[in-house]
């Protein structure tokens, strides 16, 4: 299978450079093979994943981003779910108030979040 896998990676190489795709002189982070430049994308062709280089802080952070905010997204949501669960069993008035509160806050965040990630394609 390790053959087999090689074989087909350097298939992939090779249709990139017929393709008109550029082999850099970078590696991939991950696993070590040749990049490609294809379509204004520097790629890892055996991994199969757009990668970035990354030249200072400020591009580490941009590029960190989306992810920050997705995994944000979820973490979110999770709240909500576990704040919705125990607000329809709650009885004090007080405590419906809190949660309500504590579920307005979650789902402004959720949409802030989402304006950002939208706003950063």
């Amino acid at each position: 299978m390790d053959e087999r896998a090689s074989a087909d990676d350097v298939r992939r190489m090779a249709d990139a450079l017929r393709s008109g795709g550029r082999m850099t002189t970078d590696v991939c982070p991950i696993c070590g093979s040749p990049l490609f430049q294809l379509s204004g994308e520097l790629r890892c062709l055996k991994c199969d994943k757009k990668v970035v280089k990354i030249k200072d802080d400020v591009e580490a952070t941009a590029a960190g981003a989306p992810y920050v905010l997705k995994q944000m997204d979820q973490s979110v949501i999770r709240k909500i779910e576990e704040l919705t669960i125990a607000l329809s069993r709650a009885k004090d008035i007080d405590e419906v108030r809190e949660m309500g509160e504590a579920i307005r806050s979650l789902l402004w965040v959720l949409s802030e979040s989402r304006k950002l990630q939208g706003s950063s394609e």
